[in-house]
């Protein structure tokens, strides 16, 4: 089994927004994703490939020409079969879409797992080819950005049509505005129900109800993702002890932290460093 993705890139590089990369494996190299969520969002298009992922718990099938649409927080786990694989992976951080003027956010969009007909197959895997052959080149940004646009373009009307979009969300969304943005302009990893639901205009039980009715987690969920999106940073960049990453996680202690993490991931807070080291 290949493991070169088993986590993924949980962090852009420092400066970067988007990301695009183009994997072939062969049948001895069969690659796994382990469970993980961050806070990116993601586009996954299998050219070839079979296997299933798992998407916050629920089961669909991957096959050749898959299109995958995963918004932050999607907890996912991805178990392939024998075989060959030929996939790209796109990951972008949420101000991408203001960025391109697209009228919509990332998050408007619900997760989707749909099979492509093969011209469309054909027209997204050129628009990340470009994606990736640009990526790292900064003289050609400009056209970078342009591709990404049309493809994020398609991709909505896709995502769209595979499930209808939803109004009642989307007004959640606004109305959940506030607490968002603090979340994405703050460095504090908490913020209690009373303080989120201030900050709404709302009740602590109305704010409750519309967070799980637009995000689909509880907001205590929401806030545990939070700091293990940033435990799992510590993990993979820093050399700090773990009863140290356990309190700037604010985490009450290290054994609670380990708990936590082992039930998300799967493994322990250790066993994760060792596999992040071990495959850089």
């Amino acid at each position: 089994m290949n493991s070169a993705l088993l986590y993924e890139n949980i962090e852009l590089p420092q400066g970067r927004t988007v990301k695009s990369a183009y994997y072939q494996f062969t049948p001895e190299q069969r690659c796994d994703i382990a469970p993980h969520f961050h806070m990116m969002f993601e586009v996954m298009l299998f050219v070839k490939g079979a296997g299933k992922i798992f998407l916050d718990g629920v089961e669909f099938p991957i096959e050749d020409g898959t299109l995958l649409y995963l918004p932050s927080l999607s907890v996912h786990e991805m178990v392939m079969e024998d075989g060959e694989q030929e996939f790209f992976l796109l990951q972008f951080e949420p101000q991408v879409m203001d960025e391109l003027s697209l009228g919509y956010t990332a998050q408007d969009m619900p997760s989707a797992v749909c099979r492509l007909q093969e011209n469309m197959l054909q027209r997204l895997s050129m628009m990340l080819h470009w994606c990736c052959e640009v990526n790292t080149n900064s003289d050609q940004l400009l056209i970078r950005n342009r591709v990404l646009q049309l493809l994020l373009i398609q991709i909505e009307k896709i995502v769209i049509q595979e499930d209808a979009a939803d109004v009642s969300r989307s007004t959640g969304l606004g109305r959940l505005e506030p607490v968002l943005k603090h979340f994405q302009d703050s460095s504090k990893l908490s913020l209690t129900l009373d303080q989120a639901a201030d900050l709404c205009g709302i009740s602590r039980s109305h704010f409750s109800r519309l967070f799980h009715a637009t995000l689909n987690t509880r907001y205590q969920d929401f806030l545990l993702k939070r700091k293990l999106q940033h435990a799992v940073q510590l993990l993979s960049t820093s050399k700090l002890r773990i009863a140290d990453i356990a309190f700037q996680c604010e985490f009450s202690d290290s054994a609670h932290f380990c708990s936590k993490f082992k039930r998300v991931f799967g493994v322990t807070p250790q066993a994760f460093r060792k596999a992040t080291v071990d495959n850089l």
